[in-house]
């Protein structure tokens, strides 16, 4: 598929900010746009040289990706589903390292310091933030927010729309359910396969 020459990014709050830094910095659109579901966010820039658009007028572009850059996961998905039939473009900036032999599907992004190794897997609209690590054979499932410097050990299987706090770590070979937060910190040395709040080390069920 021809990449088109603009990439809008839905979504004009902090996380879209990193995501169009990333994207100049990977410089593969001649032009980067933002728009928002809030009227009041879709005016000026988001960063200098990425315009704030309106969201009817971002959506009837033509020759455009698209990216959806919200943190939280039920509202990724929805936006995801909003530009269904429009490429959503995976961004990986510059200063990330990802292993040729990973897999990283569509609607994905990868900020600056992080690390996929060999065979990881990254489900769709899927966020591995600054400098977290998503070890070999690890997958990761659509939705899921691996916050800064978190850790994935290898073949660990994290389900749909989980979040992985800052900082969080899963032991491998572990398995995370869909729908689990995890604190800021946390280490999980024991499956985790009920939906939930968990915190702590070791991780255990908070709410």
């Amino acid at each position: 598929m021809k990449q088109a020459s603009t990439l809008v990014i839905l979504g004009a709050g902090g996380h879209g900010k990193v995501v169009a830094d990333a994207a100049l910095a990977r410089g593969h659109w001649s032009r980067v746009v933002a728009t928002d579901r809030n009227p009041a966010r879709c005016r000026g820039e988001l960063l200098p040289g990425v315009i704030l658009l309106p969201l009817d007028a971002a959506l009837a572009l033509d020759d455009a990706d698209f990216h959806v850059a919200i943190g939280a996961a039920e509202a990724r998905e929805r936006e995801s589903d909003l530009v269904a039939g429009r490429a959503l473009a995976t961004i990986v900036h510059p200063a990330a390292t990802v292993s040729p032999h990973a897999v990283v599907e569509a609607g994905c992004f990868v900020a600056a310091r992080a690390v996929l190794a060999p065979s990881a897997v990254l489900g769709r609209g899927v966020i591995v933030n600054h400098g977290a690590v998503v070890d070999h054979d690890a997958q990761v499932g659509a939705f899921t927010h691996v916050a800064p410097q978190a850790a994935l050990g290898g073949g660990v299987q994290v389900g749909r729309g989980v979040l992985v706090g800052a900082g969080a770590s899963v032991l491998p070979g572990l398995r995370v359910c869909d729908g689990v937060t995890l604190g800021a910190g946390a280490v999980v040395r024991a499956p985790i396969l009920e939906p939930g709040v968990y915190a702590g080390v070791p991780a255990r069920r908070v709410r």
